[in-house]
């Protein structure tokens, strides 16, 4: 779809890409989505804008994750006028990097007179993508980036177009544009072994109009050129963007070296190499001889950070570290980063005595990074233990000192872990993480509030997590140090490590009194996803039974006790002396949840605090449950996922933190997908309690009034709400029967102080 100034209609033509974006669709089965997308596409074909505007909504409804559908629907925003399309661009442009969309932005604003900010987006779009050959309706380029640029003010503009400056303008003027070359260069891709020969996908996102080329290295410095020759679409992380698929044999293979390297035309190396795949085809599982590790006198303390990208958050780690532990040795590895700025950052760290700097010539990954850094940190001090750092971490005061004692607590811990926001198994709040980090104010709050709760408790765990790791020096000498050539870039590499010193008797720790921030998964962008499912599967090969050992210790769940504490502290620490208000309602959003979200305002307005339980539905599979214990939660930001009572076990527990909270009332307004047993909450309590009845289902188990027939019911009574119960299904999973639902809510009713419809 072109990107049209306001006031015109959509093209005739359906854009291309159309089946690939059905079978994309069709791969995640969602078959209604499917067909609105193509009955989008034939109103846009048709001229119908109002009709094509329909469809596109109800895709981006079914597919809400998918940025193809909103982008055309922000397209035809644009070409009809709408004022909200400036939004959907801006939207679509900043949360996927869409060249099309900051392009499509920077036309709407300029033709609206919007100068500095058509300017803005068109330098976001110079600073990560190549100058495209032709805009989507044919004009070129060149003329729209000079328009904008000299209507806001520049002499002209810059970009890069097949790796050559471009633009418009005298050097050393005033031009727009400021391209930044290693984003610019930066290729996605991941390289997997595939029997004897070797397979995987690159893309190109700065140039997605291009396929990219490959070159093959070996060991011995052999050079073989690679075009990639399948299309398979774009990825979820970049869905405009498409992955171009290579396969390389044995035959092809033959005669050179193993380890192989596969470079992008920048030279990097593509994700998942060097690779030996016939090394990894005869990989077995590990066999070590069993020991019984002896506690050491205790050694001094050395860290080791691996820094690639991201200056910003590599300077905030390493100045955290620095304030957490003063006098203890650093040493940062350089792995050949592309960022003048971080280069530029540690060579000043180093030369100000803050770090002992090292630097690879080219990227070696992750888990070689980390082997260099901890041979130079065990050069520099003989024999000491480990403290293996992220980039993107920030450290609480004395962190690493609890860490380091933490090893020494029994003769078997080979490595410990504290908590954080982004650990997978050590996450918190949210136990499967994706938690939002904290500045180093709020990690520092956090980690008060662990020790003081946590203590200096230890919890087994199957594996240490690498982004901040303490590991015990004669646990490095008896296992020594990760797995480069298996993992490449790296993720698996500690989990590898842990489970070799498992299987020699070794043991690892979490540590639920310490938290440590961790921002997570900044360096290999759209490609973690496929090199995480790379090295998962060699570590299950090394170690089978690895992702059943996981899955137990998910299930066991050692840590719920120490995130229930964390969460008890967090929650208490927002206690109002006014006292407090228990709202009870369902998960489903909609009207009653915009209702319950305004009275809570009201509430904290009055100086109250509104305390909002709704059913957790999750079970710990990932299904859906019917009915779920109650989850707490106040209306702030903060959540308190740990915060779980199930009335008919733990309504004791539920009861004593309400009274704490001063609790005067309790609010009903549904009860979807409670247990039945909240009911007796306000008795329990010794409050009375208010009903706002909202709907039907106090009388009705279908909710709505609404018969098998699909229209009103017309309130038959019991028998015939037996039958339609029979015949069309409850909404609610209670299995009350329709007699007692009503003798129930008459009752709950009558009890009430107050009851509002």
């Amino acid at each position: 779809m072109s990107t049209l100034p306001p006031g015109r209609n959509p093209p005739p033509a359906v854009p291309p890409g159309t089946d690939a974006a059905f079978a994309r669709v069709r791969d995640r089965r969602n078959d209604e989505a499917v067909d609105a997308w193509r009955r989008a596409r034939l109103a846009i074909a048709a001229g119908d804008p109002a009709e094509a505007a329909f469809w596109l909504d109800r895709v981006c409804r079914l597919a809400p994750d998918d940025g193809r559908p909103r982008y055309e629907r922000a397209l035809l925003r644009a070409a009809t006028g709408d004022p909200e399309a400036a939004a959907a661009l801006a939207d679509i442009a900043t949360r996927f990097d869409h060249a099309g969309a900051w392009i499509a932005l920077a036309r709407l604003r300029h033709a609206a007179g919007a100068h500095d900010e058509a300017a803005a987006a068109l330098a976001e779009l110079l600073a990560r993508h190549e100058v495209p050959p032709a805009l989507d309706d044919g004009g070129r380029f060149e003329t729209l980036a000079t328009a904008i640029a000299r209507a806001a003010g520049f002499a002209g503009w810059r970009g890069i177009a097949e790796g050559r400056r471009v633009g418009d303008g005298p050097d050393g003027a005033n031009l727009l544009g400021a391209p930044d070359l290693a984003a610019i260069r930066h290729h996605d891709g991941i390289a997997m072994p595939a029997g004897q020969g070797i397979e995987g996908w690159v893309a190109h996102p700065a140039a997605p109009w291009r396929v990219p080329r490959l070159t093959l290295v070996d060991r011995a410095g052999t050079r073989r050129a690679l075009t990639p020759r399948r299309r398979l679409g774009p990825s979820d992380q970049r869905p405009f963007v498409e992955r171009h698929g290579f396969q390389i044999g044995p035959a092809r293979l033959a005669g050179l070296v193993p380890p192989f390297i596969l470079e992008t035309a920048s030279g990097a190396a593509l994700a998942g190499t060097p690779i030996d795949p016939a090394a990894l085809a005869a990989l077995k599982p590990a066999r070590i001889r069993r020991r019984r590790p002896v506690l050491p006198p205790r050694a001094p303390l050395c860290a080791v950070m691996p820094a690639y990208r991201d200056a910003a958050a590599t300077a905030d780690a390493i100045a955290s570290f620095r304030r957490a532990a003063p006098r203890c040795p650093l040493v940062v590895v350089d792995d050949a980063s592309p960022e003048p700025a971080l280069v530029r950052l540690l060579d000043e760290a180093a030369a100000a005595g803050r770090i002992a700097l090292r630097r690879h010539r080219r990227n070696r990954g992750f888990p070689a990074a980390a082997n260099a850094g901890i041979a130079a940190a065990r050069r520099l001090v003989p024999g000491c233990d480990i403290l293996l750092l992220n980039a993107d971490i920030l450290l609480p005061p004395r962190a690493p000192a609890r860490l380091h004692a933490a090893l020494y607590r029994a003769p078997d811990i080979a490595s410990v872990t504290p908590l954080s926001n982004e650990a997978t198994i050590m996450s918190y709040p949210a136990r499967q993480g994706g938690n939002p980090a904290p500045d180093l104010a709020a990690t520092t709050r956090l980690d008060a509030l662990a020790r003081r709760v946590n203590g200096a408790a230890l919890v087994d765990i199957p594996t240490a997590i690498g982004f901040c790791m303490a590991i015990r020096h004669d646990a490095l000498d008896a296992i020594g140090g990760f797995d480069a050539a298996l993992f490449a870039q790296g993720y698996g590499e500690e989990n590898d490590w842990c489970r070799r010193a498992a299987l020699a008797g070794w043991r690892h720790a979490g540590a639920p009194g310490i938290f440590v921030a961790h921002r997570g998964g900044a360096s290999f962008g759209a490609t973690t996803a496929a090199l995480c499912a790379r090295n998962l599967a060699v570590l299950e090969r090394r170690h089978p039974g690895y992702a059943a050992l996981i899955a137990a210790h998910h299930e066991a769940d050692p840590l719920r006790d120490a995130r229930r504490r964390l969460d008890l502290a967090r929650f208490a620490a927002g206690r109002v002396r006014h006292g407090a208000v228990a709202l009870v309602a369902h998960d489903h959003g909609g009207g009653i949840a915009r209702v319950v979200a305004a009275r809570m305002a009201a509430l904290r307005e009055a100086g109250l605090r509104p305390i909002l339980l709704s059913p957790d539905l999750i079970r710990a599979d990932g299904s859906i449950a019917g009915t779920g214990p109650a989850r707490l939660a106040d209306g702030g930001a903060e959540p308190f996922p740990n915060l779980v009572f199930d009335p008919r076990t733990g309504m004791r527990a539920l009861v004593a933190l309400l009274r704490r909270e001063g609790v005067r009332h309790v609010e009903f307004h549904h009860t979807l997908g409670h247990d039945p047993a909240i009911l007796a909450l306000p008795a329990r309590l010794g409050v009375p309690a208010d009903h706002v009845v909202h709907d039907y289902a106090h009388f009705c188990k279908r909710v709505n009034l609404i018969g098998p027939a699909r229209r009103y019911c017309g309130e038959p009574g019991i028998d015939g709400c037996e039958t339609c119960l029979a015949a069309a299904g409850s909404a609610l999973a209670d299995p009350i029967a329709p007699a007692a639902l009503r003798a129930r809510s008459a009752a709950a009713f009558a009890a009430a102080r107050r009851v509002a419809a």
